[in-house]
């Protein structure tokens, strides 16, 4: 385990889904329990037990979390280290963006994450992305699913520094509708996903600026998934099943994005205030 300030940590990948950021931002707005609860939950505490007006992010004396930090290390992000040293985060980007950017959070916010490898042993920084590709620990595809050099990664966090990727953000409103996270996920899973949906379904005919066109585009995606036969969904050399595909729409589920308090609608909300 390893306590970490937010500007130190690295990127893998060129990009996140902006919306699903935005809906953690607009959901702390409106729910401050709700903030404390998540950063109690990333630094391996499990959940919220106490706070009050007093009560700051970057101060964990001013609130109480259920465990002790690392108690639940499968809540918790993961980190890698490279041979000069430098930390590289393998998972988490929407959540540590989404603590850059929330009122008390900052890029000198610190945060506990799992060390999941530590490549300090190899010769040079070359080695060292070749190993991250062969572990899967790196996501190196631009926004049309064109390969990029590690060389052209994000310096570190803060959404500007990313590409929005309206696929990826999609899978996220996507889950629990037409697929769900399989019990071993693979570190990029909505990557995959997207990867395999970009060529077959074109999302810019939606109007994602709306409650009618957002559901709209997570139906008529749901069409693609569901439909989907493969035994290697976005080269992850996984099927569509190991990958947490759905046998059929859940229609339960999809209707809840209309309530006030769902994430569509706190993201559309934030959206609409920038």
């Amino acid at each position: 385990m390893y306590q970490a300030v937010l500007s130190e940590l690295k990127p893998t990948q060129p990009s996140i889904g902006y919306d699903q950021v935005y809906y953690k931002l607009g959901r702390y707005q409106h729910d401050v329990k709700k903030q404390f609860d998540e950063i109690c939950e990333a630094n391996g505490q499990k959940g919220l037990v106490s706070f009050d007006t007093n009560s700051k992010p970057s101060d964990p004396s001013t609130f109480e979390c259920e465990k002790n930090v690392g108690d639940v290390r499968k809540d918790m992000k993961t980190i890698v280290v490279a041979p000069n040293n430098a930390i590289y985060l393998t998972d988490g980007h929407h959540t540590f963006n989404t603590f850059t950017h929330m009122s008390g959070g900052g890029s000198d916010f610190k945060v506990h994450v799992i060390v999941e490898k530590d490549y300090r042993h190899l010769k040079s920084m070359d080695e060292f992305w070749a190993e991250l590709e062969n572990d899967k620990n790196a996501w190196l595809f631009d926004l049309n699913n064109k390969p990029v050099a590690h060389t052209d990664l994000p310096q570190q966090l803060g959404m500007s520094n990313f590409a929005n990727d309206p696929y990826r953000a999609l899978m996220y409103y996507s889950r629990d509708v037409s697929w769900n996270k399989p019990k071993q996920p693979v570190p990029f899973l909505e990557f995959y996903w997207a990867k395999e949906l970009k060529p077959v379904f074109d999302i810019n005919r939606f109007d994602l600026t709306t409650e009618t066109g957002y559901m709209e585009a997570v139906k008529q995606a749901a069409d693609v998934i569901l439909a989907l036969d493969t035994t290697n969904l976005g080269g992850s050399g996984l099927s569509a099943k190991e990958m947490g595909q759905f046998d059929r729409f859940d229609n339960k589920e999809f209707k809840k994005m209309t309530r006030k308090t769902s994430k569509l609608n706190y993201m559309l909300g934030y959206k609409a205030s920038l």
